[in-house]
């Protein structure tokens, strides 16, 4: 990212951040989406293949 010309500090941080990111820290799931919309979630699977075209 040093490369890219990111500044050192922010390509310090989102290298941590992506580090427990592959680490399994953002795994946890929540009730939030069907508290807030009323509906189930969808996996990202399912909401691609229901706006394929979109995507085209």
């Amino acid at each position: 990212m040093i490369k890219a010309s990111v500044p050192e500090l922010v390509a310090i941080s989102n290298a941590q951040a992506f580090g427990l990111i592959a680490d399994g820290d953002a795994a946890w799931l929540t009730g939030d989406v069907a508290t807030l919309t009323g509906t189930a979630p969808r996996s990202l699977h399912t909401f691609i293949a229901e706006h394929a075209a979109a995507f085209a």
